[in-house]
């Protein structure tokens, strides 16, 4: 067990249940499914900073973390984790919404800015660099009209809610894709595309 290679799956989201279904959540909800497609059941730690499943998969463990606390403060159920189970050998792959992609559309990368997301800013204080992978999920940008704050917040519109489910069990894939081939994943994300969503 202790020699195989630790991948911890992280999404992020806002969990008040008011935000449910709302753009800003994508990533948790791609997880939310994943531990399903792979009959895990998170649970709760008692911390209450974060929901938590292990499991392995093709020769790794993989460690699927939910931070409970807001989206601004994610890092610290990330942190948390990570000190409670003494990891420090492992690859983190964090899953979010991102509102410079085009609805739809996946990034997978590594050491990248926080590009003014605050999930993001606030992993990488609480671990100290921004040496992790993320995959980006596109949720579009917001109407010229509409406060960038206010619009990850706002639930799909109903043009968009079947193609997020499309959303969903693309990015299942893209994971277990990452899990055997990075590269292939990498090239795999960047090259999906959807019919543009009015």
């Amino acid at each position: 067990m202790e020699n195989k290679s630790k991948i911890i799956l992280v999404g992020l989201w806002n969990p008040q249940l008011k935000y449910i279904n709302t753009r800003h959540n994508i990533g948790a909800d791609i997880l939310f499914s994943y531990c399903q497609k792979n009959n895990q059941n998170l649970t709760l730690d008692d911390s209450g900073k974060y929901q938590s499943c292990k499991f392995d998969l093709d020769g790794k463990q993989i460690m699927v973390v939910i931070p409970m606390t807001s989206m601004n403060n994610s890092g610290q159920g990330v942190k948390t984790f990570l000190l409670e189970n003494e990891l420090k050998d492992y690859a983190l792959f964090v899953v979010h919404d991102d509102i410079d992609l085009g609805f739809g559309r996946f990034r997978i990368k590594k050491s990248s800015s926080d590009g003014g997301h605050n999930g993001i800013k606030s992993m990488d204080l609480a671990i100290g660099n921004n040496d992790y992978w993320r995959f980006k999920v596109g949720v579009g940008r917001p109407p010229s009209t509409k406060d960038p704050a206010e619009y990850v917040l706002s639930k799909f519109n109903s043009d968009e809610t079947e193609e997020v489910e499309f959303i969903i069990e693309d990015s299942m894939e893209i994971i277990d894709l990452f899990l055997k081939d990075v590269e292939s994943a990498i090239k795999t994300a960047s090259e999906r595309r959807i019919i543009d969503v009015v």
